[in-house]
């Protein structure tokens, strides 16, 4: 299972209010009566680490999470609960058979917005997380 895969295993098992919305980088279209709350999801394929006898197996990958909800409580909670599950990912294999996070950093804050033309409430939480590649089956 990839680092995506076993990502995604995760927010849909572990965050019961999102009732396994959970995208790769883009919904589909959301008012704020019907399909929120969710959550799109983007990583890159990694950075993979070099010795000077060449690129290990080890790697960084950076992602980002996006909370949609039509209220900002409701964006609120979920967004303590992803970052709770995110920091709880350290240390272990992710999804079924994912990688074993080695670790996990966030590099700012998370950023909120309101989105006017839909009228919902966004989160946006970056992070990157440390693994070696050949975990990933």
């Amino acid at each position: 299972m990839d680092f995506e895969a076993a990502l995604t295993h995760e927010l849909k098992t572990n965050i019961v209010a999102l009732e396994n919305r959970v995208y790769p980088l883009t919904a589909p279209e959301a008012t704020a009566g019907q399909g929120v709350p969710y959550l799109i999801y983007a990583s890159s394929e990694g950075l993979r680490d070099k010795a000077l006898d060449g690129y290990m197996q080890s790697k960084a990958v950076h992602a980002e999470v996006n909370i949609v909800a039509a209220r900002y409580g409701d964006m609120k909670a979920i967004a303590r609960q992803v970052s709770a599950l995110l920091i709880g990912m350290e240390g272990r294999v992710i999804g079924t058979d994912g990688p074993f996070i080695e670790e996990l950093t966030y590099r700012q804050d998370p950023v909120e917005i309101y989105e006017n033309q839909p009228g919902l409430y966004r989160c946006m939480i970056e992070f990157t997380v440390y693994f070696n590649e050949e975990d990933e089956t």
